[in-house]
């Protein structure tokens, strides 16, 4: 599939791709919502034949599907259609890998985007769901479910391996959404228990996937703020995953005060995150495009912090020993201790 990137076009046809780029995100939204790969995966199919199953007009089926080619979403021979390797690994709902309700997110944030101009002279933020573009239900479903693909696609592997809970027993996660990283956690460490806390909307699809995952006698959803919400004490984890990139800086450092607060003696502290912890040009242009991300559709005062000032935000806390862990995902680690008692 055609990555985006820094064009390699020069001159006027440098400008004229990047302004086209918004085309490419728009053919792959409209496939994921038409269920194009389902309908083309493991079998090929006509123009006429794929418009017939969508109910749609062949003549603009037949030049979407072409669209679709020319990005490597589909290949095509003698007159077929079907799916092209990282389209059937990718964008086919039910695999592990899929991550098309993640790009559904992304696309849901256009009008916000188009906005950007605005958005710099006010230094503003323009929530998706109140440009009229999508509405707050399908927004946040598409948001949490994109995080689960993001999850499952990758980063709760990457999680597992670099953590090392094998003498841990209780877990706390905190903004922990549809309780992918403590399902990923949990089905590891078959010791370990957790208690995802989290707001109405992300809980009632953790619910469906921790139930689907058989680990409801394991994983406890509490609903509420986690700066409001009676909490407990003596966990021996704490997860902070996908909160500290979205929040102002005076409330990480609030939640870096509660995680060690509420664990444990010897407790360790995972955050997992957008986090500048490494300098390659790809890893730079990512964090450079979602720094500004946050800003234009979470909150004013987000942003894809710097490494050495997570570190010290959590040694503020009273933490110890941070490690920074960065990852071939997108999402970097840094864990820290609290101290165990005397």
């Amino acid at each position: 599939m055609t990555q985006p990137g820094p064009s390699t076009n020069t001159g006027p046809e440098f400008v004229r791709e990047m302004a086209r780029s918004f085309w490419y995100s728009a053919i792959l939204r409209a496939a994921i919502k038409l269920d194009v790969f389902a309908l083309l995966e493991d079998r090929a199919l006509t123009y006429q034949e794929v418009a017939d199953s969508l109910g749609a007009s062949p003549r603009y089926t037949q030049a979407f599907l072409d669209c679709c080619v020319v990005l490597e979403l589909l290949e095509e021979s003698t007159g077929k259609f079907t799916n092209s390797s990282n389209a059937s690994s990718f964008l086919v709902k039910g695999k592990d890998s899929y991550v098309g309700d993640h790009a559904l997110h992304h696309t849901n944030t256009w009008v916000s985007w188009g906005r950007l101009d605005e958005v710099i002279k006010d230094g503003k933020t323009i929530l998706p769901f109140e440009t009229g573009f999508v509405d707050p239900d399908t927004y946040w479903t598409n948001y949490m479910t994109g995080q689960h693909n993001r999850a499952t696609s990758g980063q709760s592997r990457q999680l597992v391996e670099n953590v090392d809970l094998r003498d841990k027993r209780n877990l706390i996660d905190l903004g922990g959404g549809a309780a992918s990283y403590s399902i990923a956690l949990c089905e590891a460490n078959r010791q370990l228990k957790a208690v995802v806390v989290d707001q109405k909307e992300p809980l009632r699809i953790a619910r469906t996937l921790v139930e689907q995952s058989n680990l409801t006698d394991r994983i406890t959803l509490l609903e509420g703020s986690f700066f409001e919400s009676d909490l407990g004490t003596g966990y021996d984890v704490c997860l902070i995953s996908g909160v500290v990139l979205i929040l102002p800086e005076e409330d990480c450092q609030k939640l870096f005060k509660l995680a060690f607060e509420i664990l444990a003696p010897g407790g360790l502290v995972i955050v997992q995150d957008y986090m500048r912890l490494e300098d390659s040009p790809e890893r730079k242009r990512l964090d450079t495009l979602e720094d500004l991300y946050v800003l234009v559709v979470f909150n004013p005062r987000a942003g894809d912090r710097e490494g050495a000032e997570v570190v010290s935000w959590l040694e503020d806390a009273g933490f110890n020993t941070p490690k920074t862990i960065p990852l071939p995902t997108q999402l970097g680690l840094i864990t820290a201790e609290k101290a165990a008692a005397p």
